[in-house]
């Protein structure tokens, strides 16, 4: 494909009807998709594309300017990677249905590295946000490129673990990737710590697509597709995230799956997949078989007697403020105002719900 090609690619991505599929039918029936961006009703439907879809886009083409669009990505940081160029993500073009286009801001990784998807519920429990932590920074500081979704809960822990591990990141959007796009609107600091990192945001939807909930589901194969394996934290039989499962099952992809309770609706998921051949992961070492990099020695030290008794009573382990209280003796206000002091030192982390634990 040449440069002067790439707004055409742009100009027919930006008609959502067309989608991955029929940009395809589109790529390989015409030379150029300069000349399918031209091309009569007739020619469109001789291509594969359904006439009352063809009709519709000639009726839009008129408001559709490729140069337009082009100058546009160009101010967002943006790049349009479609299926034909060398840089497109060669495992991402092994599965069934790959998008035709990404749009990118940011850097994609080396392919050879290592990639592994991170899914879970949004709405995760404490004991499934501490598990991505401790599993995630050693595998990201080991060289594994960590690829999730941004949303609340397991995704966005996952991103942070990566750069608190001064890893790579990826976050695939069910929007656009530019600024005013990125969903949830919580996250977009998040967003701009991954790219400030050198990871990248993709998405195959152009830009100012709102976040529409049917848009979940289908980027969900780009974030299985882009890996070598997905791990699963947290997750009901009816989810997102056992979608993105079975997409890296139906692509020969290794799952890996972490156990909780029992008694834990978050946990069937986990558990449904291990029933069918998902690894198990109670460990960094169980993904991939990596061997973690040694931990970088805490940067934090206690400097006084209250840091000191504080630290001693912390772990990784999430402890209420009531408990520090009983175990420490020390009147509230102090305790407080430690804690507080400790956590903008990095030493400590809230955890919400009046919980810490240690974080350096």
């Amino acid at each position: 494909m040449t440069e002067a090609d790439r707004p055409y690619w742009v100009a027919l991505a930006q008609f959502r009807p067309f989608g991955a599929v029929r940009l395809s039918r589109l790529a390989r029936r015409f030379p150029t998709m300069e000349r399918a961006f031209g091309a009569s009703a007739v020619e469109l439907v001789e291509a594969g594309i359904e006439p009352e879809i063809a009709s519709r886009f000639l009726q839009e083409r008129i408001h559709i300017n490729p140069e337009e669009l082009s100058r546009e990505l160009e101010v967002h940081g943006v790049r349009l990677v479609t299926i034909q160029d060398a840089i497109y993500p060669p495992l991402l073009k092994e599965i069934y249905d790959p998008p035709a286009v990404l749009f990118v801001r940011g850097v994609l990784p080396d392919p050879n590295r290592k990639h592994l998807a991170v899914v879970g519920s949004r709405k995760a429990s404490k004991y499934g946000l501490r598990v991505v932590d401790e599993l995630i920074e050693p595998v990201a500081r080991a060289g594994v490129v960590i690829v999730s979704g941004l949303a609340y809960g397991i995704d966005a822990t996952a991103h942070d673990a990566a750069l608190r591990a001064d890893g790579t990141t990826i976050a695939v959007l069910g929007s656009g990737v530019d600024p005013e796009s990125i969903y949830p609107s919580h996250n977009r600091a998040l967003a701009s710590r991954i790219l400030a990192q050198g990871g990248a945001l993709i998405s195959e939807f152009p830009l100012h697509t709102a976040p529409l909930t049917q848009h979940f589901p289908i980027r969900n194969r780009i974030i299985a597709g882009l890996c070598h394996g997905t791990l699963v934290v947290e997750a009901a039989i009816k989810s997102g995230s056992l979608i993105t499962a079975r997409s890296a099952m139906d692509s020969n992809r290794d799952v890996y799956a972490v156990p909780g309770s029992i008694h834990s609706l978050l946990s069937e998921g986990p558990h449904e997949l291990i029933k069918n051949g998902a690894t198990p992961v109670t460990k960094p070492e169980d993904i991939f078989g990596i061997e973690p990099m040694p931990e970088p020695v805490a940067s934090y030290q206690p400097v006084n007697e209250e840091e000191t008794l504080i630290w001693s009573r912390l772990s990784r382990t999430p402890l209420h403020v009531d408990e520090l209280i009983r175990s420490t003796h020390l009147p509230t206000p102090k305790l407080l105002s430690t804690l507080t002091l400790m956590e903008m030192k990095g030493g400590i982390r809230h955890e919400g719900g009046q919980f810490y634990t240690r974080h350096a």
